[in-house]
């Protein structure tokens, strides 16, 4: 994923908090088709290592409950919460084919976390 130095700024800014509901949300979107695609794993790395998560936020992650994903992200600033809809978008379309189940999931979430759509 190719960054401009002033979106490495921006995403640099998570809180640990932050960082930890992204991925979870990641990594769900990765598992709506119920497929482990290479290039949805490629992508959940990519974008690990572009919030800055750790190992240990990765495995925090796993405690937060849906209601704290939720908040967290509806809290972040307008522009965290766009790059948080891009990388779900990203999350959607990394193996090459949308179903109607990602398509739900995807527009649900959008909604859900109050999340800009273009």
């Amino acid at each position: 994923m190719n960054l401009s130095a002033i979106d490495r700024m921006a995403l640099s800014q998570f809180s640990p908090v932050e960082k930890e509901s992204i991925y979870q949300i990641v990594c769900n979107t990765m598992l709506v088709d119920e497929e482990k695609d290479s290039r949805e794993q490629q992508l959940v790395e990519e974008i690990a290592d572009i919030i800055g998560i750790n190992q240990e936020e990765r495995e925090a992650s796993k405690q937060l409950d849906e209601t704290t994903v939720i908040e967290t992200i509806r809290n972040m600033t307008n522009l965290q919460r766009a790059y948080v809809a891009k990388f779900i978008a990203q999350m959607v379309l990394a193996d090459g084919k949308v179903d109607d189940q990602e398509r739900l999931y995807f527009n649900t979430l959008l909604d859900k976390l109050y999340l800009p759509i273009g």
